[in-house]
């Protein structure tokens, strides 16, 4: 089981408690898997690793926590947030269905092909939850209507109220620090050959364009040919 206490960060983080949770780690649970649903970016998971359920009934999974200290703890999943019902009980408390419409923060994209369909993962906050010093447990279950589809990346119970997930990033971690090259006269022009676009990248300037629709649906009637229609609405400088 990878569950992670935080303790060397406890003293930087004005002794909260934090406890994350990888969802692969479960001690039990009941998932059946689908090839379309799991293939997904796993370099954008925590771990690259994650719990993904898409059935004929209800998936679930059960976690053991070790909790530091008794206190109230902000408990955050990252998950499926597109038409999936998530719920989640912990410790003795009752079960809750988390909303991800109210509380998601940083939703992405991770389909390995890119398509907007159901394959997204969310950062969301399920609310406060009383614990006690010692073993606790986490279960979650998946019941949306769609096959009960259902994907649990990593969960995080923490005291300090104010932190808030970006990606993978556990409590008390910050994002690497990269060099900004340095420009000088002897690679000026290797950085300008760099950042211009390169002739395939320029292949849209041979497309023939037109700004009025109905020229841009004779032509492409007569070449037998569908149309891109590229169109902007607002104000110019806003383009919204």
């Amino acid at each position: 089981m990878k569950t992670s206490l935080f303790a060397p960060l406890l003293f930087a983080m004005a002794h909260a408690q934090s406890i994350w949770v990888e969802a692969e780690s479960a001690s039990r649970k009941s998932i059946q898997t689908n090839g379309w649903y799991s293939d997904v970016k796993k370099e954008e998971l925590s771990g690259e690793g994650f719990l993904a359920h898409w059935g004929n009934q209800v998936g679930s999974a059960e976690y053991h926590v070790k909790v530091p200290k008794a206190g109230s703890y902000v408990l955050w999943l990252r998950a499926n947030p597109v038409g999936s019902k998530l719920g989640v009980k912990v410790g003795e408390g009752s079960w809750t269905e988390v909303d991800f419409k109210a509380n998601s923060h940083e939703t992405i994209n991770i389909a390995s092909d890119d398509k907007p369909d159901l394959r997204f993962v969310s950062w969301v906050r399920a609310g406060v939850q009383k614990m006690k010093a010692g073993e606790q447990s986490v279960k979650v279950r998946f019941t949306s209507g769609n096959h009960h589809h259902g994907m649990l990346d990593c969960f995080c119970l923490t005291t300090d109220a104010a932190w808030k997930p970006s990606r993978t990033l556990k409590p008390g971690e910050a994002r690497p620090h990269w060099e900004v090259p340095e420009i000088t006269k002897a690679n000026l022009d290797e950085w300008i050959k760099f950042v211009r676009p390169s002739g395939e990248e320029l292949g849209w300037r041979q497309v023939r364009w037109h700004s009025s629709l109905s020229e841009a649906a004779e032509e492409a009637k007569k070449l037998q040919r569908p149309i891109l229609l590229w169109a902007m609405n607002g104000h110019p400088c806003g383009e919204t």
